[in-house]
């Protein structure tokens, strides 16, 4: 009996370091093939901007000043948060705002946002879009908007930024767990 509890405990620590050690290669390839340049287009339909992070609605705003895109969501807002603020944050000019700039405020993570987006794209007819969100962000962000809509291109525009660690192990731990998920096609 000891002998089979001992053979037991052996095969569940070689199974454990296992999964260590492939946890820990594919962190490894998650950053080493994160994209850090954004993805080069013209004339897309329209631009998704993922609150959360540094920089994402200033590269939005370039890209929409560029008009890469006719339109800009800016998904996951902050219910109280109006275009003005952002305005005023951004330095850029409020009728931009009024004539371009969609406020989504019903996201309340990425999974949300891909169905924000879908939604909004649906209404306006938008065949392709350029997704801006973080780079350590983007290949989750992506396999959940392609998820959610199918038929719409989706052209990466990635914010490079410097991450603590930790933080990207959470995010590639999150992007695991989504893989992992949608696996088997659409749920």
């Amino acid at each position: 009996m000891a002998r089979t509890k001992t053979s037991m405990f052996r095969h569940l620590f070689r199974a454990l370091l296992y999964l260590v050690v492939a946890w820990l290669l594919g962190f490894g390839y998650f950053l080493a093939t994160m994209p850090r340049e954004p993805d080069t287009m013209q004339g897309a339909d329209a631009i998704v901007v993922l609150t959360g992070g540094a920089g994402r609605l200033e590269a939005g705003l370039k890209l929409l000043e560029a008009k890469v895109g006719r339109r800009m969501l800016v998904s996951g807002v902050n219910p109280v948060v109006k275009s003005g603020d952002l305005s005023a944050l951004t330095g850029a000019e409020q009728t931009l705002f009024n004539c371009c700039v969609d406020l989504g405020k019903a996201a309340l993570n990425t999974e949300g946002n891909a169905e924000e987006t879908a939604d909004w794209a649906n209404v306006y007819g938008f065949a392709s879009i350029v997704l801006v969100t973080a780079d350590y962000h983007m290949p989750r962000s992506l396999i959940l908007f392609r998820k959610a809509m199918p038929g719409v291109h989706i052209v990466a525009h990635p914010v490079s930024g410097e991450w603590p660690v930790l933080f990207l192990v959470k995010e590639y731990s999150k992007y695991v767990i989504t893989l992992v998920r949608h696996a088997g096609g659409p749920n």
